[in-house]
């Protein structure tokens, strides 16, 4: 993948987790259907591409 293509993506999926973890603070009724540790994991996956997607441009 280019560099600038995955800063791109890598910095939309950033701004998309800031939305919503407001989002999320200010609507605390809201739940997913499934158990936290599901939320937990995916939460964990997505944490981990973005950051291999703004990282890896600065890597050789």
């Amino acid at each position: 993948m280019a560099k600038k293509i995955s800063r791109i993506i890598g910095m939309i999926m950033l701004i998309v987790a800031i939305a919503f973890v407001v989002f999320a603070l200010k609507h605390p009724e809201t739940s997913f259907p499934w158990s936290n540790t599901v939320t937990y994991a995916i939460y964990a996956v997505y944490l981990i591409v973005v950051t291999i997607l703004l990282v890896a441009p600065f890597k050789k």
